[in-house]
C-alpha cells in the first residue's frame, strides 16, 4: 500500500497485488538477452558465416547464459574375483578399498572389548566365550568393520 500525502488516500500498489504474467517477463528477458549478444567475429571475406565469439571451455545453456563445462569424473570398472559381478566405482585402483576388492580378502585385525576381557578373567571357563562375543574385527588396510560383535 502507498499513502498519497496530497490527497490523504491509501492507494494499493498494483504490481504487488497483480504481478506480471510469465509470458510478459519472458518476453522482456529475451529482448534483454538479444541486446547483450556477444560481438560477432568479423572476417575480411563476405562469403564466410559470422559466428559469435564464445570462449572454448564454455557451454551455452537454453537461456543463452554461458557456463563453464564441468569435467566428468573418471569411472573405474572392476570385477569381483569371488562373485564375478561387475562393479563401477569412482575410486582409483590404488585406493585401499579397491585393493581389498581386487584381492578378494581383507587384512583382519581383531580387538577384544574390555567387558569381554574382564568376563574372561572373572568367569574363567565361560568368560572365554563371552570374550569371543565381545570382539571387533576390522580390516587394517581399508578400515571396513567386518564383525562388530554383540556389544558393539
Amino acid at each position: 500500500m502507498i499513502i498519497d500525502p496530497q490527497s490523504n488516500m491509501v492507494v494499493k500498489h498494483s504490481s504487488a497485488d497483480n504481478p506480471p504474467s510469465y509470458d510478459y517477463v519472458a518476453a522482456q528477458a529475451s529482448s534483454n538477452v538479444e541486446q547483450r549478444q556477444p560481438p560477432l567475429v568479423s572476417d575480411k571475406t563476405a562469403n564466410q558465416v559470422q559466428l559469435p565469439s564464445v570462449p572454448p571451455n564454455t557451454v551455452t545453456a537454453v537461456h543463452a547464459r554461458t557456463t563453464l563445462a564441468m569435467q566428468q569424473p573418471t569411472v573405474y570398472h572392476y570385477q569381483n574375483p569371488l562373485t564375478g559381478e561387475h562393479i563401477a566405482s569412482l575410486l582409483p585402483p590404488n585406493h585401499p578399498e579397491m585393493i581389498c576388492l581386487q584381492e578378494g580378502q581383507h587384512v583382519n585385525e581383531t580387538k577384544f572389548g574390555i567387558l569381554g576381557i574382564l568376563a574372561a578373567i572373572v568367569w574363567f571357563p565361560l568368560g572365554i566365550g563371552l570374550c569371543l562375543l565381545d570382539r571387533r574385527v576390522k580390516c587394517k588396510r581399508c578400515g571396513m568393520v567386518i564383525d562388530n560383535g554383540i556389544c558393539g
